[in-house]
């Protein structure tokens, strides 16, 4: 993964400080938690994200497609948020 540290530490602040509502849908929709009422995201590799929990458990969730750089997280993390709501709007229907 050619992900820069930095990059990387952009990345998870950017999705805890912004998009926290993801990161709970994306536990929702792919590892079938409706349990998760607050995550944040405290790694990213090329096939996964992990979230801390809120009772400090940790949940991996595999990404979509593999990541490589930046921009490759940016489109697999916005792509899984649509695919999480559409999952999530499909169960409520």
């Amino acid at each position: 993964m050619s992900i820069t540290p930095e990059e990387l530490e952009r990345i998870i602040g950017h999705m805890n400080d912004d998009h926290g509502d993801a990161l709970v849908r994306y536990a929702h929709a792919f590892a079938n938690r409706s349990d998760v009422t607050a995550a944040k995201m405290v790694d990213l590799s090329e096939t996964e994200i992990v979230l801390a929990l809120e009772n400090d458990e940790r949940l991996a969730i595999p990404l979509t497609s593999p990541v490589q750089t930046a921009e490759d997280a940016h489109i697999v993390l916005v792509e899984m948020a649509k695919q999480a709501h559409n999952i999530l709007a499909a169960k409520t229907d």
